[in-house]
């Protein structure tokens, strides 16, 4: 039968049809999606530089019109106002600087606050009339474009002292402030936003982030934790950051003026959402192909595989001799006709076999009482002359111990309603029948060595016997020398043993292999006590079983009894 069956090679195929799709779909979307994504990469990075270009040109500007107060003649001589000529002259270099002020604060489409404060007289002039243009208190250090949180507004201030460096001891002379209020830099983020951009703000690791006016606080909340790590080393990049709910690409941008970072954010997931829907889309129509073409495949292996199996199923147990199997649940179709085929045809194999194995029975059951039966008799005429000589010499405890093991050896081997005893019984019978040899001979002795485990498993009736039998009437015929017969039994790797050896010489390879030929053969006209030993036991335990020859220690014939270990028989 093949290897594999039709629903396997049914599923085999579908999956060998939507693998080469499913690949080739997924390197296009990545393709597609990668390409996207470097796009996405390429225009916000070039947003975000010429802003924040913007921005830096814009304070670069500013420092330039600080530069130029700071290093005019006239408003330095105005922090000197006793070295002038006279009043008039004071007047008109304050109405100068006040003028350059104004015009300097004046261009451009940022507005800034600029100012010159002159410590030691108390003056300042400045670009805007407002009570708040400048904070009440100026920091005592000079200080560049610093952030500043106020009540009424949020703004960055820079100032620069001349002389250098003298604010902190408290000798400065003059004072060129410049303010630029947060308020411009949000109208400037919401204009850079109207103009295409995603969401932009300044961000500061130390500072509240300087926020658009129409700002998705929901979606940079979800990722404003995550640029804590932000390394400060770098002036520009972008990071992958992913929420709960979305996958953020987020770009920044130093401002080298403000230390500021300029950052602006593409909700990712939102991008690619259609592309999203496409695959899940495209993945459930797979997916339903599969199922579809998997329900059809279960339906032909509900309908074909399985009742085959089961047909192949009991056909292998039919085989195996268990023969009163039968198809049971029988399906519609064809397959009904085969298990009504198949039920007729083990019926009548049991019946067939049935009868068979009966007459198989009646067979075994006539050999082993035929086998039985020519083991009696051998020795009834020695023992009884035994006796009679004995009686005759007056030797009445002899007599009366050869009477007794003569009459438990008859009683034991005339019983025959049971053809299976425990082992224990069948070794006291050798025991009678040894004792009674030897009080005949006296020329060998027996031992017995039994593993207690052994003495209570159950035994073919007279199956040791014909083995003691064996070496009294061979082994021990012409020997000169006193004689030793060793019985042992033992159980070893689910096999029982139960080994009869002797002392008995003239025991080379050639003889033991003339009795293997005699006992193996099939022959009918061959008979002799240990062939039949052989054939009860592999009659009763099958072939694994039987007699086995080989030569002593001891130095005669060794002939063990070996069958395999299975329930007991009685």
């Amino acid at each position: 039968m093949s290897r594999f069956s039709i629903f396997t090679k049914l599923i085999a195929t579908l999956f060998i049809l939507l693998i080469p799709i499913l690949l080739l779909f997924v390197v296009s979307n990545r393709t597609s999606t990668g390409v996207l994504t470097d796009e996405i990469i390429k225009v916000k990075r070039y947003q975000i530089e010429t802003f924040a270009s913007q921005l830096d040109q814009l304070f670069f500007q500013f420092d330039t019109y600080q530069k130029m107060l700071y290093e005019s003649t006239d408003v330095r001589n105005l922090a000197y106002p006793d070295l002038l000529d006279d009043v008039l002259n004071k007047y008109r270099i304050n109405r100068t600087v006040s003028e350059e002020i104004n015009r300097l604060a004046g261009y451009g489409d940022w507005k800034a606050v600029i100012a010159v404060v002159y410590p030691r007289t108390g003056n300042v002039i400045k670009s805007s009339s407002s009570l708040n243009a400048l904070p009440n208190k100026l920091p005592a250090q000079d200080t560049f474009w610093q952030y500043y949180s106020d009540p009424h507004e949020d703004y960055f201030m820079e100032i620069l002292s001349y002389p250098d460096n003298a604010a902190e001891s408290g000798e400065a002379h003059m004072r060129v402030v410049l303010k630029f209020g947060v308020a411009a830099l949000r109208s400037a983020l919401t204009e850079f936003k109207a103009n295409g951009s995603g969401d932009p703000f300044l961000y500061h690791p130390e500072e509240d982030p300087i926020y658009n006016y129409s700002v998705n606080f929901d979606q940079i909340d979800e990722f404003l934790p995550d640029l804590k790590g932000l390394d400060s080393s770098t002036d520009s990049g972008y990071l992958l950051l992913k929420s709960d709910n979305t996958r953020f690409q987020v770009h920044y941008q130093k401002l080298d003026s403000l230390g500021w970072y300029l950052v602006d954010y593409v909700p990712i997931s939102q991008i690619m959402a259609p592309i999203s829907r496409n695959r899940m889309m495209f993945y459930a129509i797979s997916g339903m192909l599969l199922f579809m073409g998997a329900y059809l495949a279960f339906v032909m292996y509900r309908n074909i595989q399985i009742p085959f199996r089961k047909l192949i199923r009991n056909m292998n147990l039919i085989e195996k001799g268990i023969y009163s199997i039968r198809m049971e649940d029988k399906p519609k179709g064809e397959y009904r006709f085969l298990y009504e085929r198949f039920n007729s045809m083990a019926s009548k194999i049991e019946e067939l076999i049935e009868n068979v194995y009966k007459e198989q029975l009646r067979s075994k059951e006539a050999t082993l009482k035929q086998l039985q039966s020519q083991i009696n008799p051998h020795f009834l005429y020695n023992t009884l002359a035994y006796i009679k000589s004995m009686i005759e010499l007056n030797e009445n405890r002899a007599a009366i111990s050869m009477t007794m093991n003569l009459s438990k050896y008859y009683r034991y081997t005339t019983k025959t309603g049971n053809k299976m005893v425990r082992l224990k019984e069948e070794l006291d019978l050798v025991s009678f029948y040894l004792e009674i040899h030897c009080m005949l001979r006296d020329d060998f002795e027996f031992q017995t060595e039994t593993e207690p485990q052994m003495e209570d498993i159950w035994v073919p009736r007279l199956i040791v016997q014909p083995l003691v039998e064996n070496v009294i009437l061979h082994a021990f015929k012409n020997q000169s020398e006193y004689g030793m017969i060793r019985i042992r039994c033992w159980r070893e790797e689910r096999m029982n043993h139960i080994a009869v050896e002797d002392t008995g010489a003239g025991v080379d390879h050639s003889f033991i292999e003339s009795m293997r030929k005699k006992i193996y053969t099939n022959n009918e006209e061959v008979e002799s006590g240990l062939k039949n030993v052989h054939q009860r036991l592999r009659l009763m335990y099958g072939s694994g079983s039987g007699l086995r020859l080989s030569k002593s220690k001891l130095g005669g014939l060794c002939a063990a009894l070996c069958w395999s270990d299975m329930e007991d028989v009685s």
